[in-house]
């Protein structure tokens, strides 16, 4: 059976489309990206923007004819933080339906870390969770998702509204990027995840806790360090990156023009404006978590929702 889902996410839509996917086994057939920036503007007005809808309609639609040409069998779009927030999410929702003959999902902050929490676990060295604790993070445009999963108990799942999209345009860095505006942005995030630490995980151990990050600023540090030319989500599941490894990333990002990240390799050209968040927003979770490390997922929410469609075939 091939089954398809989507990811109508803050600043990029992706899709996956997957055959005989169950239980150790994971054949994806087609992926397909496109960074469109859906949650552009919303910070001032509450509301989509028509640029951004018109962008994420186009790229839905083209998703569909993708989805036509190969005969899937089942179908599921998932919207996030973007269309949880908007206003005007059931006018964009309408728009989505008429190229979108499919269901689609607004997914509440906890579903959306459990089936990420699915599809990371998915792919995850099983050495990672049998360790002890885990907490995964998934750093997405508009929002960072948490799964803390404990042996033998059930999994803890918080949102926070923190994004790189988002933080990008209210926390402008300049370009390039201004050494005083880097530090007091590092001690806004610094301040911000100890609190929210305090006072939404006091759960969280506070020693001997491994840390996996999913999502595209995270995989985008992971294929930097591998100075990846051509992106393989087969090197980065489950590479290891340090947090000195992290710090100095981030030193190279902040380093260099706009024009010029985009040149560097393993970064996305489209991905390059806000990168400098990105890695500034990893470091604070690392420094939150007391972590020297983190492993890298490439599999995430998609591989989650297409894991639920296959239980549900």
């Amino acid at each position: 059976m091939r089954l398809a889902a989507l990811d109508l996410g803050s600043l990029t839509v992706r899709l996956a489309v997957a055959e005989g996917y169950g239980p150790g086994h994971r054949r994806i057939v087609h992926r397909g990206r496109e960074i469109t920036g859906l949650a552009e503007g919303m910070t001032n007005t509450g509301e989509l923007a028509h640029p951004a809808m018109a962008r994420t309609l186009a790229a839905v639609a083209h998703f569909a004819r993708e989805i036509d040409r190969r005969q899937v069998e089942r179908v599921l779009a998932v919207a996030t933080q973007a269309v949880r927030q908007a206003r005007n999410r059931e006018a964009f929702l309408a728009e989505v339906r008429k190229v979108w003959p499919w269901p689609v999902e607004v997914l509440p902050p906890a579903a959306e870390a459990r089936l990420t929490l699915a599809g990371v676990l998915s792919v995850l060295d099983p050495a990672v969770p049998a360790s002890g604790p885990v907490l995964v993070f998934d750093l997405g445009g508009g929002s960072t998702e948490f799964a803390l999963i404990r042996p033998g108990q059930e999994p803890v799942l918080l949102s926070l509204p923190l994004g790189v999209l988002t933080l990008s345009q209210t926390r402008p860095l300049g370009d390039p990027p201004e050494p005083g505006r880097v530090a007091a942005l590092q001690q806004e995030l610094r301040e911000r995840l100890q609190n929210f630490r305090r006072e939404r995980f006091p759960g969280l151990p506070g020693s001997g806790l491994r840390l996996v990050g999913t999502a595209g600023a995270v995989t985008t540090l992971a294929a930097m360090s591998l100075k990846m030319t051509a992106y393989d989500p087969e090197r980065v599941n489950n590479l290891t990156l340090t947090r000195g490894q992290v710090e100095e990333l981030a030193a190279l990002l902040m380093s260099h023009f706009e024009a010029e990240r985009a040149r560097l390799p393993g970064v996305e050209a489209k991905k390059a404006p806000f990168m400098p968040a990105g890695a500034l927003i990893v470091l604070a979770v690392l420094e939150m978590c007391g972590a020297e490390g983190l492993t890298v997922s490439d599999a995430g929410l998609l591989e989650g929702v297409m894991a639920a469609l296959a239980k549900e075939s």
